[in-house]
């Protein structure tokens, strides 16, 4: 039997040189590059994560209070989106260039440390969107998207669990940089709060990058050893029922869960006149994610993760259609931030799993799932929420009603309506999975 633990490397089917690599599921830098892409994930998705405050500080506060709400929530949308529709192009660019990757993450970083200092001098919403909205996604999702590509290098048996803790810093980040960002905006204004940030940004990541490499050694190409070619089956991979069954999923799943995240703050701002109670749900609705991420991740490590989108699936519907829908006092809303943020936030803890299932033999395309996966998520982050400002009812806005106050029943309904499908969708994803395994 080979060792998994060693590379052959050599120039030849007769010369070769063996060379020891670090072992997978184990070991310090297995744990290590974890834990560092961690912490780019905390800094990079949580960041996106904390928009609901910026969004209601632009509304509220000069010089962008005048602007519309379309514009000043384009801000965020647009960086969240290009960074997940990106990911599937630069994990493509990457796999053929991989002599490249680690030098154009620290250069994307300098971008987004660049592109929030610029920002802090901004006074027009165009120049936000332009900066925090487009270069800085762009940037991120560069610096990030190596991520995804080396998970699947250092973590096999246990890919899950790793993916899971992995994918939880943006729940950690979500959690703690409301609260930080709140307050620092409260106190030193947004100048000199983008300022700090960009400082506490810069460095934070370049500690984690040092953390983040990949287990596989990297090669420049040269005449004996030809660069490799762009990611091949790419035709049957495209076609795979299963990767379409898993992009429908997603997609459900998504257009339900992005309209809670962007609205969560203002349905809670709608409840109470208090400044902090927004802040604090929205840090609930991101911390809950952290402990799903995990615990969806490591269930499916060993069980199906059909039965995990099932149970998120319906776990969500009940909480939109119960919690959100009768949430006319702060301690539901807490509840329903909780439940659906856990059970809907933490749903990307099957994508290990399921990218995995998706690729079979071929090791390459693990990664392009995940970027797929982020394609009709992107997508989705795009949509839901303007679905949902259009079944808004802004009639009704100060109203308080048994079900669906202040004008969000038919958003409440929508958002619970997408998580049943994602439900339904788990049976499809079950049988298409026992079909492709005999």
């Amino acid at each position: 039997m080979t060792n998994p633990n060693v590379a052959n490397v050599s120039n030849s089917e007769q010369q070769s040189n063996v060379v020891e690599l670090p072992p997978v599921d184990r070991g310090f830098k297995a744990w290590s590059f974890c834990a560092s892409a961690c912490a780019l994930e905390t800094f990079i998705w949580g960041w996106n994560n904390t928009y609901g405050i910026f969004q209601e500080f632009y509304s509220t506060n000069p010089p962008f209070q005048n602007s519309s709400l379309i514009s000043i929530s384009a801000i965020g949308t647009a960086s969240l989106a290009i960074q997940y529709i990106e990911i599937i192009a630069v994990i493509a660019v990457c796999q053929r260039y991989p002599e490249k990757v680690k030098p154009a993450m620290w250069l994307s970083l300098f971008v987004c440390v660049a592109a929030l200092t610029v920002s802090s001098f901004a006074n027009q919403v165009w120049q936000l969107i332009i900066l925090q909205g487009v270069i800085f996604g762009l940037a991120a999702g560069v610096l990030y998207a190596p991520i995804i590509m080396w998970l699947s290098e250092w973590f096999v048996q246990r890919r899950g669990l790793a993916g899971g803790i992995i994918f939880g810093g943006s729940g950690i980040g979500g959690f703690a940089f409301p609260l930080a960002i709140g307050a620092c905006l409260d106190k030193i204004g947004f100048s000199w709060t983008m300022r700090v940030w960009a400082i506490i940004l810069g460095v934070c990541c370049s500690l984690a990058l040092f953390g983040s490499n990949p287990r596989l050694p990297v090669r420049k190409p040269g005449i004996d050893r030809p660069r490799s070619s762009w990611p091949s089956g790419m035709t049957n991979f495209i076609k795979n029922p299963l990767l379409l069954c898993m992009l429908a999923t997603n997609a459900v799943q998504a257009l339900g869960f992005f309209p809670v995240s962007v609205f969560i703050s203002t349905y809670t701002s709608a409840l109470t006149t208090s400044t902090i109670s927004p802040t604090i749900v929205l840090a609930l609705f991101n911390a809950s994610s952290v402990v799903c991420y995990i615990f969806f991740g490591r269930i499916c490590d060993s069980y199906p993760y059909a039965a995990v989108i099932l149970f998120s699936g319906l776990g969500s519907a009940l909480g939109a259609f119960l919690l959100w829908g009768f949430a006319t006092h702060l301690g539901l809303i807490f509840a329903f931030a909780l439940v659906f943020g856990g059970l809907s936030g933490g749903f990307p803890g099957v994508w290990p799993a399921a990218a995995t299932e998706i690729a079979g033999p071929v090791h390459e395309h693990v990664s392009l799932a995940f970027g797929a996966f982020g394609v009709v998520k992107g997508i989705a982050a795009i949509v839901g929420p303007i679905i949902a400002a259009a079944l808004h009812d802004k009639s009704k806005t100060a109203s308080y009603e048994r079900y669906g106050s202040h004008g969000y029943r038919k958003v409440e309904i929508f958002v619970g309506v997408m998580a049943v499908a994602t439900a339904f969708c788990a049976i499809g994803v079950a049988l298409m999975s026992k079909s492709k395994r005999m």
